[in-house]
């Protein structure tokens, strides 16, 4: 075998390491940069879909049920405003015909002393509350919002769920992560089938 066939040879062998170094470099790397994605993304749909919680619970001590759309819900934060109440407890008399004497029964007076901005008193003055309706880091994605009722011990209960599914959440990148991304997951809070307002992902 002559020197420039060999170093040839050499070359070529020394090249198909670097390649394959690289591409076992890159097999172990690539799911690392996914997570990185995944955290920093969910971190800040959950921020986003906790505020929409908070403005549906005050909606909900405002009205006794929650918002329906998200059209809804923004008007609220930019123009509604919230009862500043004081619940004070107490207790009075009463004649009892069971015991068929008086009877001390306890209470609580609730008192509306005023009104606050929703925007203010949940977000500050500057908050855009446009800003709600869209999930960050895609392209203006909606979050999907709905509300109702359900039945609970023969108790009628108001529920809403708010949703940002992973199929929205990472569309720009599925090509490239698809392996690692579950299209049937959302990060959500609240549900139409429970009632809680917790997040799913607690």
């Amino acid at each position: 075998m002559s020197s420039t066939v060999s170093r040839v040879l050499k070359i070529v062998l020394l090249l198909a390491i670097i390649f394959l170094g690289y591409f076992l470099y890159e097999i172990i790397q690539e799911p690392i940069r996914f997570e990185k994605i995944k955290t920093e993304r969910y971190t800040k749909i959950k921020e986003r879909l906790e505020q929409i919680r908070d403005v549906q619970k005050t909606y909900r001590s405002e009205f006794n049920y929650f918002a329906k759309d998200m059209n809804t819900l923004i008007a609220f934060v930019d123009t509604g405003r919230e009862s500043i109440i004081e619940r004070k407890d107490s207790s009075f008399m009463y004649y009892n015909e069971t015991f068929q004497k008086e009877m001390s029964k306890d209470t609580t007076m609730v008192r509306v002393l005023g009104y606050k901005s929703v925007k203010e008193s949940l977000f500050g003055s500057d908050f855009d509350a446009q800003s709600l309706r869209y999930i960050p880091y895609t392209d203006n994605a909606e979050i999907e919002m709905e509300a109702g009722k359900i039945e609970v011990h023969d108790l009628v209960i108001p529920v809403f769920e708010a949703r940002a599914p992973n199929t929205k959440i990472f569309a720009d990148i599925m090509k490239e992560y698809d392996q690692y991304i579950d299209n049937s997951y959302a990060l959500k809070v609240g549900s139409m089938t429970e009632a809680t307002l917790n997040g799913n992902w607690k």
